[in-house]
């Protein structure tokens, strides 16, 4: 008998959440109507590294959209390197934002890029992109897939 395939979003309930962190209050309000009004998810803006590595453990998000070029000493290339080290933010998906990148640390990591200015339709799809991926990566470990 075939072994039932449960998807991992639908084997317990997921938090819905995404964390934002991002320092221009324009570009943060933008993110954060369009998710909430375009897409089954919730967000919370911090504007800052220090802040959200403090509070991101216990929203623990199911996505993070991080500004390359935050203020107050971290960038968000730092800021996800100290949240792979935290086990509640260590395998969640993220989507590094800013007009420059640096693209092959990013690849390094497997962190997803938006540049910024960014349309609508290029904020959906890359969230979209991020959290199927993260679905059909945790899919292929629960099933030993390569």
């Amino acid at each position: 008998m075939p072994r039932e395939v449960i998807p991992p979003a639908a084997q317990s309930p997921r938090n819905t959440i995404i964390l934002i962190v991002e320092d221009d209050a324009g570009i943060a309000q933008f993110l954060q109507q369009l998710i909430e009004e375009e897409t089954p998810y919730h967000t919370v803006v911090i504007d800052n590294g220090r802040t959200a590595l403090e509070q991101a453990p216990g929203i623990r998000p199911c996505l993070m959209l991080l500004d390359y070029r935050l203020p107050g000493g971290i960038n968000g290339l730092e800021l996800y390197d100290r949240f792979q080290e935290r086990e509640e933010t260590n395998d969640v998906p993220s989507i590094m934002m800013s007009a420059t990148l640096p693209i092959k640390e990013l690849e390094k990591r497997g962190i997803y890029q938006l540049r910024k200015p960014m349309d609508i339709g290029s904020v959906l799809r890359m969230i979209t992109h991020a959290l199927a991926s993260f679905e059909e990566r945790c899919l292929q470990e629960q099933f030993n897939c390569p």
